[in-house]
């Protein structure tokens, strides 16, 4: 260990020295370098002016005697510098070129060990003032050996062709002259260039020599100062450390305990002390005389977590047999190899077990009411389905009528009171015989077990009872009292196929009850046509928004055309919803709309479908074959939606579609049924630009009184009057008195369920405009320009 100490305090002394001497040598080998790729340069820059020299000398000759042996050398000793000028110009461009600018070197004749110092000398100095003076000198050549080659070329050209005359050779001499004297200029400003880089170097490296010995001198001193005055705090910090660390452990909230090699207490602070009550100084006591450590079981989602952790849960027990819920880690201390004890932190878990319990009963009951909550509830379902007990056990959902009342008349803070009372309520009446919970804003569910005597009568008796009880109660909120109900639903556990099928089935039965007039109990009965048809259509509820969400409903169009069928550029169509099943099987409107319109999903389907036909619109846009109007469908839920006209003026904006080609079209009963709503709607749609139909006219009592209260642009006869026109004398006049009323007022007239060219010429008698049905056209999938050509 001495030793040790010793070698690394003279590595601390001697290290800064040696670093030193290295960065010394360092700049010695690169000085060297430089300087011997300057050599190289000047070097280089000989056999670049001999070249220079021997090209211009040759072709004054090859120019006076025409002798082609002097041209040959002309071309062997132009190409030394045009190999120079190559190299320097891969090195000038971007990217690694390392290799052509060797190439480069070493055509113009420099030695294979120099080349690397000029590449190196030209990449990283080039920009240093008279580097970069030379390298300008270099780079100005070009243009002088270009006209070198230019004259060869032309003399060569010439003497090839016929004798030069005595003008032309004196006109060569005379480029060649000056060309050979721009060439000298600019070898003697290169060369000077590189001697001045070289001296500047030199004086450079020698300032730097000295400037670093002089530190070597200022940092050996520096450095041993500082070496004693580091020992001096480095031992005054021990010190205090060594205080501060017993003042730590004295106050730390965990026990720390160190022990000895033979286990016996070596330190305890004052937190051990206290957990393991010791009234004196425990001090080289053997441990196991003070307490044990026990491990204790781990259950729930924390065994995983906790296993796998070096704090494991355990128990500390006491001589007095008294325990305390502990974490332990401990550290071995090991001294030359050897164990030579331990550290041991114990923490107490009491206040992190309570707050587990805490956050075990948040997580399976209602913050609010104290019941148990819906994860809880959907749990102990589960547990009662899955075993005999289940058979015998009943579900009730119970939904408070008047809810929403005192919740938007009183607040939320009077809503809240409420529900806290119908828990009371609810927990007093059912009792130990089954499972109370709140499922989320003023529904609650009711487990009733089976105790083996109980009978569905019987919990439809408690469901009565608790019925009974809620609406006699009153809520008195600042000096107000208000009538409450519940609509409760009720279904036997052995009539459910599982949880979510049991809480479905309570769910329609509840609505029911809603639907028949509020406070009452509605059993699910499996013979009951009524409640199948409602859970049909519940079922359906999910399968929408399913399909929404999963992009599997789509358009179908059918075309609308013009009675003569001769008008061209009048094309029309109607977009038809489709929606395709799990399986990819075609589902009728009929099966899902009336869901739809039902449970409120209309608005959904009806914004999707707006979407979907902009989308289709602007596609379309550059159809060869152009569609004056598309007519698009929208529900009676929809005329009332008041975010509805902004909706649509946002997707005429994004898609850039010509309000004129939208047609919406809605009912006849639809827009009677809300009649001023209707009337705003339309003509705000219109104010767009948009054109509306009216579809199923004739099949309300007073159509035609209506008619003149709605600013539609198209009235649509229903199509049960179309199809019978040639067998029933009602129908057709029927459509033939729409049709002169439509006339009258200005309004264009659509004819559906056209099947057959007979009934098409009736209707071409009759003055209608337009038809539409399967002898015009069946309907067909909705395609994109794109999908268009792949099929």
């Amino acid at each position: 260990m001495f030793f040790s100490f010793r070698s690394w305090a003279l590595w601390r002394v001697v290290g800064p020295l040696l670093a030193i001497v290295l960065l010394l040598g360092g700049l010695s080998a690169g000085s060297l370098q430089v300087m011997s790729a300057v050599r190289a340069y000047v070097a280089g820059e000989s056999m670049w002016s001999k070249g220079q020299k021997d090209a211009i000398h040759y072709l004054q000759t090859y120019v006076s005697t025409g002798a082609p042996l002097y041209l040959q050398k002309f071309d062997a000793a132009i190409a030394v510098p045009l190999a120079d000028r190559t190299a320097r110009r891969a090195l000038e461009s971007p990217g690694n070129n390392d290799a052509v600018a060797r190439a480069g070197f070493a055509k113009a004749g420099n030695h294979d060990d120099d080349i690397g110092g000029l590449i190196w000398l030209f990449k990283y100095f080039r920009k240093m003032h008279h580097v970069a003076g030379a390298v300008t000198a270099w780079r100005n050549s070009d243009a002088l050996l270009d006209q070198l080659i230019e004259i060869r070329n032309e003399a060569a050209n010439d003497v090839a062709l016929h004798d030069p005359s005595a003008a032309a050779i004196k006109h060569w001499a005379e480029r060649i002259g000056a060309v050979d004297a721009a060439l000298s200029t600019l070898a003697v400003d290169f060369s000077d260039e590189l001697g001045k880089a070289s001296r500047q170097v030199s004086a450079l490296l020698l300032l730097v020599n000295l400037v670093i010995a002089a530190c070597l001198a200022g940092i050996v001193l520096f450095h041993t100062r500082r070496m004693l005055w580091r020992r001096w705090l480095a031992e005054t910090a021990l010190a205090v450390e060594k205080e501060r660390a017993q003042l730590t452990l004295a106050s730390i909230g965990d026990a720390v305990i160190v022990t000895t090699q033979d286990d016996r207490v070596g330190y305890m602070n004052a937190a051990a002390q206290r957990l393991i009550a010791a009234g004196q100084d425990v001090t080289g006591w053997q441990l196991s005389s003070l307490f044990n450590i026990a491990e204790q079981p781990v259950r729930g989602s924390f065994q995983t977590a906790e296993a796998d952790s070096e704090s494991r849960p355990q128990l500390l027990v006491r001589p007095d047999q008294s325990s305390v819920p502990v974490s332990v880690v401990e550290t071995p201390i090991v001294h030359a190899g050897e164990p030579a004890g331990r550290v041991m932190i114990i923490h107490d878990m009491t206040a992190e077990r309570r707050l587990v319990e805490e956050l075990a009963w948040a997580a399976s009951h209602d913050a609010l009411t104290g019941l148990a909550n819906r994860r809880q509830f959907e749990f102990e379902l589960h547990q009662a389905m899955s075993g005999a007990d289940g058979v015998g056990a009943d579900l009730m959902l119970i939904d408070l009528d008047q809810f929403k009342i005192v919740n938007d008349t009183c607040g939320h803070m009077a809503g809240d009171r409420l529900l806290r009372q119908v828990a009371r309520l609810l927990t007093a009446e059912v009792g130990d015989s089954g499972l109370v919970a709140r499922l989320g804003g003023d529904e609650f569910g009711i487990l009733l077990r089976d105790d083996g005597s109980a009978t569905h009568d019987v919990a439809a008796d408690v469901a009565e009872r608790i019925r009974a009880v809620v609406e006699q109660s009153n809520f008195v909120h600042e000096g107000s009292s208000f009538r409450i109900s519940a609509s409760i639903g009720l279904v036997g556990l052995a009539d459910s196929a599982g949880v979510q099928d049991a809480l479905r089935l309570a769910d329609v039965a509840c609505f029911l009850a809603k639907d028949k007039g509020r406070n009452r109990v509605q059993e699910h009965r499996p013979s009951d046509t009524g409640m199948a048809v409602r859970v049909a259509e519940m079922s359906w509820v999910n399968r929408i928004r399913k399909g929404l969400d999963e992009g599997r409903f789509c358009l179908y169009e059918q075309e609308i055309r013009p009675v003569n069928g001769m008008l061209k550029g009048n094309d029309r169509r109607e977009l038809l919803l489709r929606l395709r099943d799990e399986n990819g099987a075609l589902v009728p409107p009929g099966s899902f709309l009336p869901a739809a319109e039902r449970y409120g999903l209309m608005p959904l389907i009806d914004r999707w479908v707006v979407r979907r036909a902009f989308e289709v619109i602007a596609d379309r846009k550059h159809h060869p074959r152009k569609i004056a109007s598309y007519a698009i469908n929208l529900s009676g839920a929809t005329i009332g939606d008041s975010d509805f006209v902004d909706f649509v003026a946002g997707l005429f904006a994004e898609h850039d579609v010509s309000p004129a080609v939208v047609c919406f079209e809605i009912t006849e009963t639809s827009a009677i049924s809300n009649l001023d709503e209707a009337q705003t709607f339309i003509a705000r749609l219109r104010e767009i630009g948009c054109s509306f139909s009216l579809d199923d006219f004739g099949t309300g009592m007073s159509s035609i009184a209506y008619l003149k209260h709605l600013p539609v642009d198209i009235i649509k006869i229903d199509g049960s009057f179309v199809k019978e026109i040639l067998n029933s004398k009602v129908d057709r006049a029927m459509v033939e008195m729409i049709t002169k009323t439509a006339k009258i007022m200005q309004k264009q007239v659509v004819a559906e369920f056209v099947e057959s060219l007979a009934i098409l010429d009736e209707l071409r008698q009759i003055g209608v405009d337009y038809v539409q049905g399967y002898a015009i056209g069946k309907p067909v999938p909705v395609l994109t320009l794109r999908e268009e050509k792949i099929a």
